[in-house]
């Protein structure tokens, strides 16, 4: 509804930067008929104090929001809180006074924001003569040599007389069509910078979109949750505007209104974020990278306590060195921000950093890991930073795989996650699975491929070693494999890396556990064939099952071989030990328990009485299998009676 980017051109944010007093609010009404000072006080005193917003339109039709911030030393926080999010500068420097103290450290913050275009206005030149216009922009000219912006458009103008105003609105649309798109974030978010409420409507919240779209009756969460608030994970928005008119639908880089329903006004606050399917959780913790301005005060320690701006908040946190006990001016490091507050914070957004007291810019810094865990200083973390501020992407994505093993991660979530943003996922991971560093397992799990060689490497060792100790018995349980190489967890690489042994022939896997793939099998010739008539004698028993001795005087064999291949039974799971001197087929036994369970489920519990007459059996074989399901943990004993014990799911 009239604000969608012309001729396919995206929305970008111009923010005003500059010393207070030289003319930034008079050159934007200039500029856009739009007075951005509204407080009642900064038209007392004649500055601006908190963030101004308008929209001005290009010569070939464009439309800019544009951020109007204040220029005292003392707002320089919610100059910051403009800044961020902006895609292109307007750096006000007024000819009678030149470069200030303020024109310096909003330049220092908008190169540490990694601004990437801009434009310089010399404002006030009606005031002051040709000769002083000319050494004021020697003077800029000097201060954009120090920076990245060096050979920045400078253009002289007056906000009172319109002189040069034509001219700068021509060098901001050169600028605007140098900046560079933005990373495709897939994640939609807007840093709130004002909240108010309106009679008949309800909660506005207005900021900047920095990434996304929003639409009229998008869910969208609230975050971080305010300190005395409550989860705000479901509020709907009623409507939009993008500058004072309705909109269907707003774009990143967009000034934005939205208004909130199912939330009040006292529970937003500026500093929180409007986030539409969040894919980063508020943290504590931030891996980042720091540089200190070369015109800071001091070093910081290895520990320091510093002010964070971020977005439209202002954070205290500590700064936690990675791998040096102090930081100089003019130098950089990775470190950890441990925040007294939770923050949301992305891969790659830009940090401004200010001293405690007095409260001043001293450098900035870029996340790298919105997630990690509390450390100190180690080569490992350094290292691993170091990737992630780099890349190349499929390093990253190599990174990533290894530390989701062993549980693996889908292919679509790694492709799509936070810290590959900035690249291409897809491609990334394509280019991992054909150079054999990642392998796909079942239910589209990708792994680290080297790290699943090491796991298949321990299988085998294991399946060896039992095979070498027991050749009468090589099966290794789950359970027991799951003990010997995996912690007794259920991996997902261990499934992964049986399944691929498995199709090897490097393991048989059968319902008896898993065996090497060239150890013999566990009962052959003559010992096989007496086994399974001593299984026959003992199976047609059913609940009456003979003893050991009895059974294996039926079939003709001595005690002593008679004993070994029972044991080799009970070995391969064949039968079960449930008492000293009673042994039960596996599947007899499966079907007595089966039975108790069900009755109990029926009647809530079971007597020993009961399971008696209902398997048709003696008190011996009964209480038997009752002691059995309570020492499984199947069954709990109350007084006489049996019951199910609960399982945790």
């Amino acid at each position: 509804m009239g604000n969608s980017p012309i001729d396919g051109a995206r929305a970008l944010t111009l923010g005003t930067a500059g010393h207070i007093d030289h003319g930034k609010t008079t050159l934007i009404r200039a500029l856009t008929g739009k007075d951005t000072d509204r407080l009642k006080e900064e038209k007392e005193r004649g500055i601006s104090i908190e963030l101004g917003f308008a929209e001005l339109e290009l010569p070939g039709g464009r439309r800019l929001s544009v951020v109007d911030v204040p220029g005292h030393e003392r707002f320089v926080k919610n100059m910051v809180s403009g800044a961020t999010g902006i895609d292109l500068f307007l750096l006000v420097v007024a000819a009678d006074d030149g470069v200030m103290p303020q024109t310096r450290e909003h330049l220092r913050i908008i190169e540490l924001l990694d601004i990437p275009c801009g434009v310089v206005a010399l404002t006030k030149i009606d005031m002051v003569e040709p000769d002083m216009v000319e050494l004021a922009a020697a003077d800029v000219e000097d201060l954009l040599a120090e920076t990245r912006y060096e050979g920045l458009a400078v253009v002289p103008v007056s906000g009172e007389t319109g002189a040069g105003l034509p001219e700068l609105l021509n060098a901001l649309e050169a600028a605007a069509a140098l900046v560079p798109p933005r990373p495709a974030y897939p994640a939609t978010r807007l840093a709130v910078d004002r909240v108010f409420s309106l009679k008949g409507i309800g909660t506005v919240v207005t900021g900047t979109l920095w990434s996304g779209e929003l639409r009229p009756e998008d869910v969208v969460a609230v975050l971080p949750r305010a300190a005395s608030g409550r989860e705000l994970n479901e509020v709907r928005i009623r409507g939009i505007q993008v500058h004072d008119r309705p909109a269907d639908v707003a774009y990143g880089g967009q000034r934005v209104a939205l208004n909130l329903t199912g939330v009040e006004r006292h529970e937003v606050q500026r500093g929180q974020w409007v986030v539409r399917d969040p894919v980063v959780a508020p943290t504590f913790l931030a891996d980042v990278s720091v540089q200190l301005l070369a015109e800071a005060p001091g070093a910081l320690g290895r520990v320091s306590r510093v002010r964070v701006d971020h977005g439209t908040a202002e954070l205290l946190a500590k700064l936690v060195l990675a791998d040096r006990e102090t930081l100089g001016p003019g130098e950089s490091a990775y470190g950890q921000l441990r925040f007294e507050e939770r923050a949301l914070v992305y891969p790659g957004d830009h940090l401004i950093l200010r001293s405690v007291t007095p409260v001043t810019t001293i450098g900035g810094g870029r996340v790298f890991d919105p997630a990690p865990h509390k450390h100190g200083t180690d080569p490992k973390w350094r290292s691993r930073l170091a990737v992630l501020e780099t890349g190349p992407a499929d390093d990253i994505a190599e990174l990533l795989l290894a530390e989701a093993f062993p549980r693996g991660i889908a292919r679509q979530r790694l492709e799509h996650s936070p810290y590959l943003w900035r690249f291409n996922g897809r491609k990334a991971v394509e280019t991992l699975l054909a150079g054999g560093l990642a392998e796909l397992g079942d239910g589209g799990l990708l792994f680290h491929a080297g790290s699943l060689a090491v796991l298949r490497g321990q299988v085998m060792e294991a399946a060896k070693e039992r095979a070498a100790e027991d050749a009468a018995n090589p099966f290794l349980t789950l359970g027991e494999l799951r003990r010997a190489v995996a912690r007794g967890r259920e991996w997902p690489a261990l499934e992964a890396a049986l399944a691929q042994l498995q199709t090897a022939g490097d393991v048989v896997r059968s319902e008896h556990g898993v065996r090497w793939g060239e150890a013999a099998a566990a009962l052959e010739g003559t010992d096989a064939a007496a086994a399974e008539r001593l299984l026959e004698t003992m199976t047609a028993g059913g609940a009456d099952v003979p003893t050991p001795e009895v059974a294996i005087a039926a079939v003709g064999l001595l005690p002593a071989d008679g004993a070994r291949l029972l044991k080799a039974l009970e070995r391969l799971r064949r039968v079960v030990r449930v008492t000293e001197d009673l042994y039960y087929p596996s599947e007899v036994l499966d079907g007595l328990l089966a039975r108790i369970t069900a009755a109990i489920e029926e009647e809530g519990q079971i007597t020993l009485a009961q399971v008696r007459d209902m398997l048709g059996t003696s008190r011996r074989y009964a209480q038997a299998l009752l002691e059995h399901m309570d020492s499984e943990g199947l069954t709990l004993r109350v007084g006489d009676a049996r019951r199910l014990r609960r399982r945790r799911r």
